[in-house]
């Protein structure tokens, strides 16, 4: 949806279309006027009526169908064969009637709340079903009228009446509990008993067009022609009325606004209010704000604020609204920069002089901008102040002082441009007044009743634009750029000091700083808030009292009413706080104004409150009158609207249209209906919300809440649609609530819906899932099982390997001990044979010996006995020495019993030949042996030789070898 053009006006005062007399009624200036183009509601350029249904949402019958709008979104229902849309009529079930070119019937929400059209035509009786336009529609009870020219259908929910005309029906439009049309011939008719019956006096009425009727008051009924003028039919009797309306419009619809005044939409003069008491006529024009002059259709709203659809868009008139625009003088564009109600007179200090308007009295500000004139001596001036002192309204401009009187003004004092008066006493009357110049400062002495100027006083020369006056008599004045000033003044007042403090003395900066004197306390507005000056330290520090009200924030603007209200203007906007003098005790109540925002003059605001019904605000063109009282009285219940809720993707699709009629967006404490299902693929939502409070629509934020997505409200926007994406399944409510200017929170709507699991999800597929996962489970525990079984008997293989490898290792350990106890058997037995071979050695020794002591004993004397018995004893020891078979008994055991196996083996070998063989077995020397044989080396030799022929050994290998292989 575009935004819409947004076109506030800020002039007050009535224009006639030809120049004859307005005046304004009951306000002082012109409400806000809010244009809406084709481009912004995307329909057709003309729209022929208006209504609105009981949620608030406004209908129009547009050229190209029926258009809606519920302050934030514009939709677009055609008719069927796309045809002219001429009149609507909205029931009290909620059914919009409408009629076009051949066509008749309704558009009423389904379960979806989408607006769907239910034709009537065949509904009408066959011969009356080929008809022209539908030119107007009226309602009364069950029963829905439908006029054509030439005919008026009659639906009572169930079929159809035809009522032909007498000639021509010219309109149809009920007017309090009464349904009338107008016949060219018979004038104004009265459905009454199922007929039409002639109004007393209704001939009157014949061959005029009629645009309008309504009911005013309780007996008296309005009728309003296009050319003729406005009738009254009281009492039976029609008359006709305010013979001062311009003959030369031409009205197209009229519509009430309250017993006093209507509304008629012309041709070429745009919307005319009309006071039927004092027959003063308004204008609502393209001068006034509207996008053209041919309004078509009027209409008021719930909220009492005017629509009119015009030959080319729709505009929307804040009739009800606590704020209207003053436009000074005829000149366009001038900002106000001071105001003042002085002697019956408004004067607004403006870029171009001074202008006053003329009042009843000082309470009744009911002016115009034909009623401003410039002051005489301030034309081409920028006129700064107004300040009332000692009964006389004095102004400063760029040019001096001024003492205003009627509407001429008197020069006090020139030289140097006057930003500000202050007056030296608060006790009438004043006699000094310093006068802040461009320059310096400046003295008026009051004497006589007359003002007289003493001249610039004398002292540091700067721009004295704010500027309070304390307790102690000291002058506090503001610099923008430098700081705050102090100043002295003389005890004659001819000359004055100052001191200039920065943000050395506690300023939070020495740049845009403003003095105020509120509560009969100077006040110094600053870049982070309210401040004071603490005289005991010479700093300054936040204020004790207003410090807690506005915080930190930047404030430029201060000024006090008489209720003691503070008006203010700051980084947030423009308002005021309220102190309740009931109780002291509680918090002042801050309350914004957020209609201002961007209106005020930069760096030249000024609030002039003139009492509770009347505050003056300068702006950037012409007033801005506020009824405060009324605006803080008017508690206008906020309401907020689900308008649509469509899921988005590849194709968008409206589940729900926003319309009343049965469907789910209720509020929380409301019956819930059956949930919505959707399949899982819609899982990305569009939601569109609005509040149709069409007075402060700008001024509304909404806070929203996905349940089962978010988890707590959202923070307060003006933002109406809101999208979530990738919801996964399951359900969800969406809720939204709106609130105002002033915080007043709605009802919560909210709206339900189910988001279906997808096919992977739902309960077959999860019965599925848990086959597969059982199926899974069996074959993998069967599996495992398998796999048990392999690793048991891979297991039990790698137990039987490991116990044959250790079998294995016991046998090569015992191989191993058996390999080194066989070693050990053998250093022994080559021990033992070591010990066999020393034992033949001493042997051999002791053969050898006791052979030389035979020889040398037998060389003795054979006679002497003891040489015989020593030669016996000798042959003994040889004996024993001779003991062969003990010595083959130890060999063998040593040796593995080579000797039997020799013998066994070589039967031939005798026993010398055995003990040759012993011999080399043990590796003993020929030499060795022939001693232990007792016989000759050469006898050795011999024996080894028949030894080799007996075992049948080659010469080639030796006898040692082969025992030692044996």
């Amino acid at each position: 949806m575009n935004k819409t053009l947004l076109n506030i006006l800020f002039f007050s005062g009535l224009l006639s279309a030809c120049c004859y007399t307005v005046r304004a009624q009951n306000e002082c200036g012109l409400p806000a006027v809010v244009n809406y183009t084709k481009f912004d509601y995307h329909g057709g350029s003309q729209n022929w009526e208006i209504g609105q249904d009981k949620q608030g949402v406004m209908y129009f019958a547009n050229n190209e169908g029926l258009l809606s709008f519920d302050g934030s979104h514009w939709k677009l229902y055609p008719l069927p064969n796309s045809t002219v849309m001429w009149s609507l009529a909205v029931s009290d079930d909620g059914k919009i009637y409408v009629g076009g070119q051949d066509e008749i019937g309704y558009f009423f929400p389904g379960t979806n709340g989408i607006l769907t059209y239910t034709s009537l035509k065949d509904n009408i009786p066959e011969q009356y079903r080929k008809f022209a336009d539908i030119w107007h529609i009226a309602i009364m009870g069950g029963r829905v009228f439908f006029q054509a020219d030439d005919r008026i259908f009659e639906y009572n929910d169930k079929s159809v009446h035809v009522h032909p005309s007498h000639s021509k029906w010219l309109f149809l439009g009920r007017a309090g509990e009464h349904i009338y049309a107008a016949d060219r011939v018979a004038g104004l008719l009265q459905f009454d008993k199922n007929q039409w019956a002639p109004v007393a006096d209704g001939k009157k009425l014949a061959g005029i067009l009629i645009a309008g009727i309504v009911s005013m008051g309780k007996d008296s009924t309005f009728i309003v022609s296009r050319t003729n003028g406005i009738f009254l039919l009281h009492n039976g009797t029609i008359t006709p009325q305010f013979n001062n309306k311009p003959s030369h419009l031409y009205i197209n619809a009229a519509a009430k606004i309250n017993d006093d005044e209507l509304m008629v939409a012309t041709f070429s003069g745009g919307c005319q209010v009309v006071n039927i008491r004092n027959q003063l006529w308004q204008s609502y024009s393209n001068e006034q704000g509207l996008q053209n002059n041919n309004a078509l259709s009027v209409f008021m709203d719930a909220s009492n604020n005017l629509w009119t659809g015009l030959n080319s868009g729709i505009s929307y008139i804040n009739y009800n609204s606590s704020i209207r625009y003053l436009q000074v003088g005829k000149a366009n564009n001038l900002p106000g920069y001071a105001t003042a109600i002085f002697n019956n007179r408004l004067y607004v200090a403006t870029s171009n002089g001074l202008y006053s308007a003329p009042l009843t009295n000082n309470n009744d500000i009911h002016v115009t901008k034909d009623d401003f004139s410039l002051v005489k001596n301030t034309e081409n001036r920028e006129a700064w102040n107004l300040t009332e002192v000692n009964g006389h309204l004095l102004l400063g401009n760029d040019n001096g002082s001024y003492n205003i009187l009627g509407n001429e003004a008197r020069q006090l004092s020139g030289e140097a441009g006057s930003w500000y008066f202050l007056p030296l006493s608060s006790v009438y009357p004043v006699q000094d007044i310093i006068v802040g110049t461009y320059y310096g400062l400046k003295r008026l002495r009051y004497e006589n009743n007359n003002f007289n100027d003493e001249g610039k006083i004398n002292g540091t020369p700067d721009s004295y634009r704010f500027m309070a006056l304390d307790v102690n008599g000291d002058i506090w004045a503001s610099h923008p750029y430098r700081g705050i000033y102090r100043v002295s003044l003389s005890q004659d007042k001819k000359k004055y000091s100052i001191h200039l403090y920065t943000s050395n003395d506690g300023l939070p900066s020495a740049l845009n700083n403003f003095v105020f004197k509120i509560k009969n306390q100077i006040i110094f507005a600053t870049t982070r808030g309210l401040y004071e000056f603490n005289p005991s330290t010479n700093k300054f520090s936040p204020s004790r009292f207003l410090a807690p009200v506005f915080g930190e924030m930047k404030v430029w603007y201060l000024t006090e009413d008489k209720d003691g209200n503070i008006w203010f203007c700051n980084e947030k906007g423009t308002g005021v706080v309220h102190f309740s003098p009931a109780d002291s005790a509680r918090a002042p109540k801050v309350t914004y104004f957020p209609e201002l925002a961007g209106q005020l003059l930069p760096k030249f605001e000024n609030i002039y409150p003139y009492n509770s019904e009347h505050v003056l605000i300068g702006s950037e063109k012409g007033l801005i009158h506020l009824d405060y009282k009324r605006y803080t009285s008017a508690k206008q219940p906020i309401t907020v609207r689900l308008g649509m809720v469509k899921t988005t993707g590849k194709t968008d699709s409206t589940i729900f249209g926003g319309y009343q009629g049965g469907y789910p967006a209720t509020a929380v404490s409301g019956n819930t209906p059956e949930v919505l299902q959707l399949p899982s693929a819609s899982n990305a939502f569009h939601f569109e919300y609005s509040s149709p409070v069409y007075d402060f629509q700008q001024n509304i934020t909404y806070s929203y809440q996905l349940e089962g997505y978010d988890n707590d409200w959202s923070s307060w926007d003006n933002k109406t649609e809101k999208d979530y994406t990738n919801l996964s399944n399951g359900e969800y409510t969406f809720k939204v609530k709106a609130r105002d200017y002033q915080h007043n929170e709605s009802a919560v709507a909210s709206y339900t819906f189910l988001i279906k699991a997808p096919w992977y999800k739902t309960t077959w597929a999860i019965l599925g899932y848990l086959c597969i996962l059982g199926g899974l489970v069996f074959m993998i525990r069967r599996y495992l099982k398998h796999k048990l079984l392999l690793q048991q008997q891979k297991f039990e293989e790698e137990q039987k390997k490991l116990k044959y490898i250790h079998h294995l290792e016991l046998e090569k350990n015992e191989k191993e001990i058996i390999k080194l106890q066989n070693e050990k058997l053998a250093q022994e037995v080559l021990l033992k044979k070591k010990e066999l071979a020393n034992t033949s050695m001493h042997l051999m020794e002791n053969s050898d010996t006791l052979t030389k002591i035979k020889e040398k004993v037998s060389r003795l004397d054979s006679e002497t006995n003891d040489i015989k018995s020593i030669t016996d004893l000798i042959k003994d020891a040889e004996k024993i020495n001779a003991n062969w078979e003990v010595f083959a008994a130890h060999f063998d055991e040593l040796n593995d019993d080579f000797l039997n196996k020799l013998k066994k083996q070589y039967p031939q070998l005798t026993t010398s030949d055995l003990k040759v063989c012993a011999y080399l077995k043990l590796n003993l020397t020929t030499k060795e042996i022939a001693q232990l044989l007792n016989i000759t080396v050469r006898g050795v030799e011999v024996s080894r030789y028949r030894i080799r022929k007996k075992i049948g050994l080659p010469t080639e290998q030796s006898l040692s070898t082969f025992f030692n292989q044996m």
